[in-house]
């Protein structure tokens, strides 16, 4: 019985004292101060940026069927939207943004009509993304580098 008391008073203590410290840590630290909220930033994706998620999904599935040994009939996605969604960043639709694409477009098409050498193709073609990102926008290189496919 003792033991019961000494348990359900140390839960009440500690409980308590959880209780002060988080009114404590709601509380402005002087009188008349008051916290200033900002409203919440919500990130949306450019066209190009959202189009790019939706290639490295695709990818993805594309990747665990090469891997299963399955043949690739047709490509999920539009290769012409690498030249017509718009970007974050307008000035990045330049010259070498241009002639990656038009890379990546030929070897893509390629996993497609050369299905003997899909393997490297997609290979290549993930290398592209990685070569265009190092120039353009370095934070999805980690996640591309995933997609590519160890070569026996």
């Amino acid at each position: 019985m003792l033991k019961s008391i000494v348990a359900i008073f140390t839960f009440l203590i500690v409980f308590s004292s959880c209780e002060e410290t988080a009114k404590e840590k709601n509380t402005p630290k002087e009188k008349g101060v008051t916290e200033k909220k900002e409203p919440l930033q919500v990130y949306t994706h450019s066209e190009m940026a959202a189009f790019m998620e939706e290639m490295y999904k695709e990818h993805k599935t594309i990747k665990r069927k090469l891997e299963a040994g399955e043949k690739i009939d047709s490509l999920p996605y539009n290769l012409l939207h690498l030249h017509t969604k718009t970007f974050t960043t307008p000035s990045d639709y330049d010259t070498t943004y241009r002639q990656f694409a038009t890379a990546f477009i030929e070897v893509e098409k390629l996993i497609v009509s050369d299905t003997s050498n899909a393997l490297e193709h997609y290979n290549q073609a993930i290398n592209l993304c990685i070569s265009c990102h190092q120039i353009k926008c370095t934070g999805p290189i980690p996640r591309i580098k995933k997609l590519k496919i160890p070569i026996p």
